[in-house]
């Protein structure tokens, strides 16, 4: 590969410059990262004010221009955050390691970079900062994870993974203990003037906990990362919801390794990260590395990642779209390259293209989707860390429209499928006694012969449910749609995934 090119890659002959095809031209770079290991874009965010996209990440130089890890693109060019007063970039010395976060908060764009080694380029900037414009400017003391008294004095700067804007307060979630000195735990709220905390009860990050999502949600403050916490009595793994009062579990079984995102879509709060239904430390989850939560249960996606290791590291809502991006080659049961759009009943891909390591952030800006991450081919093309998706959509791939089943009383799903995927044995757990079952796949035809003990005089009769065992080991990878009928006549269907 040639290191120190994006795939805008310059081609003159006779006067005519070309960009080089990725997939048809799927995708395509309009600037020039220069590669370094262990580098990448990790932040988007679409400024509707200034109708400018900021990117942030770790990334020293683009298209020449030492960029300080934080750029402002135009559709054309980016231009580094220069300080006016102290000639220095937002991210630019030797103990800065990145730009973690972006968003608007009235008239400064706010950044957070990733953990400094003991000071900041501009001074008297903590963590979190913020640029009007011309100037960077602090957030009265800013977000720390521990205070240097033997070094004269001074706090040693933090991160906030993630931020979330609600009736005018910024929230920041991150791997921080204090904000402006108040022991802060991971969250905080800036109100412009100063900053407000909520008594997370967390150990303090430097004892290993770490928050990387913040969201509001029917009232709530909802706080996800990868922590273990006792609430009440009550172990919680790597979610927590504070109503206003005290903080609470939301529910949730033992077993998850980490939460990347949180974004409210169709009324619902979706939460994304590493996580599994069945198989390993990371089980007994109601979806593979996404699923939804009402604020009373959880919901599966139509199977989730069916990647064995694959994750999502970010979310994004654009109009009637929830998009999704991470390291993955499947989800719903189709194949995709790390980034996936859900309408709330299925799963299409972006295209066809493959990129060739994860994406970490993804936004719609002027209509077109973009993608940073820590990528450096697309399609064996060099593509470093920036895109954008100029196809048509002709090559998306989408599922089948998820069924949701009848609940029984206490909220539970009628049906409950496991494992989910599935390699060759699936069990199917039913609320009363079925006289039918039958397995569609995509196109609607009926599999249900390649799948053995469908005879219901064969199903095991439980306490109150049936539990009924198929083997689908015959069945093709892909998604599938099991419906059932009871011998009351009525119905369900849920989804699975055949590995």
């Amino acid at each position: 590969m040639k290191h120190g090119f994006c795939c805008l890659i310059l081609v003159v002959a006779q006067g005519i410059t070309f960009l080089p095809q990725l997939h048809a031209q799927e995708w395509e770079c309009p600037n020039d990262f220069k590669h370094f290991e262990n580098s990448g874009v990790w932040e988007l965010y679409p400024d509707s004010v200034t109708d400018k996209l900021y990117v942030g990440g770790r990334f020293l130089i683009v298209d020449s221009i030492y960029t300080g890890n934080m750029t402002m693109f135009d559709g054309k060019r980016h231009v580094a955050l220069v300080d006016s007063s102290s000639g220095m970039n937002y991210c630019w010395n030797g103990g800065c390691e990145g730009v973690a976060s972006i968003m608007r908060y009235r008239d400064q764009i706010i950044a957070s970079r990733m953990r400094s080694s003991t000071y900041d380029a501009v001074p008297q900037i903590v963590g979190i900062g913020g640029w009007d414009g011309k100037k960077w400017r602090s957030l009265k003391g800013g977000i720390a994870s521990r205070y240097y008294e033997t070094l004269g004095g001074f706090w040693s700067p933090s991160t906030a993974y993630d931020f979330c804007l609600e009736n005018d307060t910024l929230y920041a979630g991150g791997y921080f203990v204090f904000a402006d000195s108040i022991l802060a735990n991971g969250l905080a709220s800036w109100d412009g003037t100063k900053w407000h905390t909520y008594n997370v009860p967390l150990p303090a990050p430097t004892n290993g906990v770490l928050a990387t999502s913040v969201s509001k949600y029917k009232g709530s403050i909802y706080l996800g990362g990868n922590f273990f916490l006792n609430i009440d009595g009550q172990e919680v793994n790597d979610l927590i919801r504070y109503d206003g009062s005290k903080w609470h579990g939301c529910g949730m079984v033992d077993g998850w390794t980490n939460i990347h995102d949180l974004e409210v879509f169709q009324d619902k709060l979706y939460v994304a990260g590493y996580f599994k239904q069945t198989e390993g430390p990371a089980a007994g989850n109601a979806g593979n590395s996404i699923m939804s939560w009402d604020g009373e249960k959880w919901d599966d996606l139509g199977g989730g990642v069916c990647s064995p290791f694959g994750a999502i590291d970010d979310l994004f809502v654009h109009e009637d779209k929830l998009y999704v991006a991470g390291g993955f080659e499947c989800i719903g049961g189709i194949e995709t390259y790390n980034i996936a759009t859900w309408d709330g009943q299925r799963w299409c891909s972006v295209g066809r293209s493959e990129f060739n390591r994860a994406i970490h952030a993804v936004a719609v800006w002027r209509d077109t989707i973009y993608v940073g991450g820590s990528f450096f081919e697309i399609d064996g093309q060099p593509a470093h860390y920036f895109a954008r998706y100029v196809g048509d959509h002709a090559t998306d791939t989408c599922s089948a429209p998820v069924v949701s089943a009848p609940e029984r009383p206490g909220g539970r799903p009628a049906l409950a499928l496991r494992p989910n995927p599935v390699s060759e044995v699936l069990r199917v757990t039913l609320p009363q006694a079925a006289a039918a079952l039958r397995v569609y796949d995509l196109a609607g035809r009926d599999v249900s012969g390649k799948t053995g003990n469908l005879n219901v005089g064969e199903v095991q009769n439980l306490a109150d449910v049936t539990e009924a065992v198929l083997e689908v080991a015959a069945l093709p990878p892909g998604w599938y749609l099991l419906q059932v009928v009871f011998r009351d006549g009525s119905s369900a269907a849920a989804g699975f995934v055949k590995m």
